[in-house]
């Protein structure tokens, strides 16, 4: 009798290929397909069921492909720390309201700066690019970095508690 484990390795399918991939030879076919006017709802229906998106979804990416010849998916430009942003949070430790309130001002300041980001989107760029212990350090010293790190710790030892044998 096969166990839960055995049922769900035997029943799920196995991925070679990444989703990005399998997108874009199914985009090819179809743009092929829509080249030759044999593309068909029932192909379009038939890359959904094989991708597991809806096919709303496969025909938001034939219209993408046809418009932009774009056969995967966009790539989103999100704010990024720099340098110059680690260093604000290092002089204001780690108040991200203030180090976009310093970035505000500079944008405002000087027009050739790029325009700051939202304080959520600031937040969220400090959240991917800082490590909890990296905040913390900022925030409280060096001594609540090292709370929050497990390099350099050592683990606990065992003490006997009855004496040693004598012979």
């Amino acid at each position: 009798m096969p166990t839960r484990r055995d049922e769900a390795s035997v029943d799920a399918p196995v991925t070679v290929f990444p989703s990005a991939l399998r997108r874009a030879a199914a985009m090819t076919r179809l743009l092929d397909l829509d080249s030759r006017d044999e593309l068909r709802v029932a192909h379009v229906h038939l890359v959904a069921q094989v991708l597991g998106k809806s096919e709303r979804t496969v025909w938001r990416w034939l219209a993408a492909a046809r418009e932009d010849n774009r056969l995967t998916r966009a790539e989103s430009s999100h704010f990024t720390v720099t340098t110059e942003v680690r260093r604000l949070l290092a002089l204001w430790g780690g108040n991200a309201s203030r180090v976009h309130a310093e970035l505000v001002q500079r944008a405002a300041d000087n027009p050739d700066t790029p325009a700051a980001p939202s304080l959520s989107t600031l937040h969220r760029a400090i959240r991917r690019a800082l490590t909890r212990g990296e905040r913390a350090g900022l925030k409280s010293g060096e001594a609540a970095r090292r709370a929050h790190e497990v390099f350099g710790q050592r683990p606990p030892t065992h003490h006997q508690t009855h004496p040693c044998p004598t012979t």
